[in-house]
């Protein structure tokens, strides 16, 4: 249960990060303030209607704080849009350090879905749950509402984090210009020909589009047919994605599209498939 709430901590920051503008000072407090009061209303739920130990919710609070100071946002048209990432400052080191923090919060949900410690089995929200009279709610364990409810959010705005930490550097970002399209055209050997209108138009921005809002659309269907048992809908599913997306991709003479689409669709299903199957071993 407590893999579910961290998980869930971790969406609604993410959530509220990349819907609220750009990393000025002002925007940035507004954004802190709605964080702390969804994490102060998940923390309530978590304690007076779960039963869960105080110290466990506080434990989940500073590892969901741990991946919001060390991960940057995305945000829609714009890929990770961190105004300092880039800067050689404290906070912009941490957050362009790459993937570990995807990984060290990957081993902190199997250590709390394995080992942490159980609720007591007290509160509002247990007595709605063993109350409710309705087959459906009584046939899904608490546990697996809750995990099923914490990935939701996850899988929202918090895996397209995951996935821009795990494309190359040049590819990450909403848009590579300047020496980055030299060095991703030298390193791919070839040219694209919008490259070169480009060019002779005076704009040398390449844009890669990254699927802000149809990615997290994906991942939720695919953990939900997963864990309704619909697997023969999960693989139309990938293979019809495959279909649309092969005329771009044979279009393509770079490989910047190619790379991106398996890199990234690749981590967006692995994600899916562990939230899938999370809910079945709660």
């Amino acid at each position: 249960m407590l893999a579910g709430i961290l998980l869930a901590l971790i969406g609604l920051g993410d959530v509220v990060r990349a819907r609220t503008g750009t990393d000025a000072h002002r925007p940035r407090t507004l954004t802190t303030i709605a964080i702390v009061v969804l994490w102060a209303g998940v923390s309530a739920v978590a304690w007076l209607g779960l039963g869960v130990p105080v110290w466990s919710v506080l434990v989940t609070v500073v590892l969901a704080a741990a991946w919001i100071a060390t991960t940057a946002p995305v945000r829609a048209g714009g890929g990770t849009a961190d105004g300092d990432r880039g800067e050689p400052t404290a906070r912009g080191l941490l957050r362009g350090s790459g993937s570990w923090p995807a990984v060290l919060l990957a081993v902190a949900v199997a250590v709390l879905l394995l080992w942490g410690p159980l609720p007591d089995g007290t509160g509002f929200v247990v007595d709605w749950h063993d109350g409710s009279g309705l087959a459906f709610v009584d046939a899904v364990p608490l546990a697996a509402v809750v995990g099923g409810v914490g990935s939701a959010l996850f899988l929202v705005d918090s895996a397209n984090v995951v996935v821009a930490q795990a494309l190359p550097p040049g590819l990450q970002r909403g848009a590579v210009t300047g020496a980055e399209a030299d060095d991703l055209r030298r390193r791919f050997g070839r040219r694209r020909r919008s490259d070169a209108d480009a060019e002779q138009s005076g704009d040398s921005t390449v844009r890669l589009k990254g699927g802000r809002l149809i990615g997290p659309i994906e991942r939720l269907l695919l953990a939900g047919f997963a864990v309704a048992g619909a697997f023969p809908v999960v693989a139309a599913l990938i293979a019809a994605k495959g279909i649309v997306r092969f005329p771009e991709i044979r279009r393509e003479t770079t490989g910047y599209q190619a790379e991106y689409f398996l890199i990234g669709s690749l981590v967006s299903w692995a994600m899916a498939f562990a939230a899938a199957g999370m809910c079945w071993l709660l």
